[in-house]
């Protein structure tokens, strides 16, 4: 199976307050100020921040390099993309609720990571996260790199036959294998206060094909972490046309790979990408502040 992209598809537009550069041919963009000069985002006006909606439209995944945030900025920050979502098995800061403080220490025994596998924040909810805001508060001189995936390119890399199959068809998506009562993996995070168990009994059929709400692009939205089967398919159909699923929407040509830096900010939009931290900084100490922004019922595709 022959995979592809170009750089058309994640061209710039021209933008009057801020400056876009494009990581790859498949998605994520760099933003800074105008000709590339520093950009601080707690100083943008509403028509700056305007263009920035529009580039994560465009690129699916922004970056931002050299902030200098506080807990209340952070959050200020994340109120202009709109309403906080509901974090269900990792508890925020008790100071700032909406905050979910991701570190791995140094001195941890596991070289496991939260949420350490190709994903889509929360899929199983009625109302899945619309975006992530991720900022890099302390962060390894290299090494805990995150790596994003276009689903619109999934999307359209399947045969017109399938993707006329899949359109008709929803993913049961759960918590289970992640923060089920058997999740005993959990144990190994040793840094985090992550809930599971009885509460993770929960499925959500959606579907398969999503339709972006701003773009009207369709993407392809299963993804390892949360879906377990098809509706209404037996397990080995299930299994088998999920396997092939995952092989297209996380294939390296449809990928973005972005290097932490202190003060780095990420914002990805969860209806249209999968995320993926890698695990190769154990012995080094990470904290990351995390933030969900609340989608809407995932609207079928076509």
């Amino acid at each position: 199976m022959f995979f592809a992209t170009d750089t058309a598809n994640n061209a710039s537009r021209g933008f009057d307050h801020i400056s876009v550069t494009p990581l790859t041919g498949a998605l994520g963009a760099e933003i800074a100020g105008p000709d590339g000069a520093p950009l601080d985002v707690r100083d943008l006006d509403d028509d700056g921040f305007a263009e920035i909606r529009q580039a994560s439209v465009d690129h699916l995944v922004v970056f931002f390099r050299d902030q200098s945030f506080d807990l209340d900025s952070f959050v200020e920050f994340g109120e202009r993309w709109g309403s906080f979502g509901d974090d269900p098995f990792v508890a925020g800061l008790d100071s700032h609720p909406n905050v979910v403080k991701v570190c791995k220490e140094a001195d941890e025994k596991h070289p496991l990571v939260f949420g350490g596998a190709w994903h889509s924040d929360w899929s199983f909810q009625e109302q899945p996260p619309a975006f992530t805001i991720l900022y890099g508060h302390d962060v390894p001189d290299h090494g805990g790199d995150t790596l994003w995936s276009n689903q619109y390119l999934a999307a359209d890399h399947v045969s017109p036959g399938l993707r006329a199959t899949l359109a008709g068809l929803r993913a049961v998506h759960s918590p289970q294998k992640a923060y089920g009562a058997q999740a005993t993996h959990n144990e190994l995070v040793e840094n985090m206060d992550i809930l599971y168990g009885e509460a993770a009994n929960q499925r959500r059929a959606q579907p398969i094909l999503r339709e972006h709400p701003d773009s009207g692009r369709t993407a392809l939205f299963v993804n390892w972490g949360y879906t377990e089967s098809i509706d209404g398919w037996w397990p080995g159909e299930s299994q088998a046309l999920l396997d092939h699923l995952h092989e297209v929407s996380t294939n390296p040509v449809y990928t973005c790979r972005f290097r932490w830096r202190p003060g780095s900010i990420a914002v990805w939009d969860n209806r249209c990408t999968l995320h993926n931290p890698i695990s190769d900084y154990a012995g080094t100490r990470r904290e990351m502040w995390r933030l969900t922004i609340e989608g809407e019922e995932p609207i079928p595709g076509r």
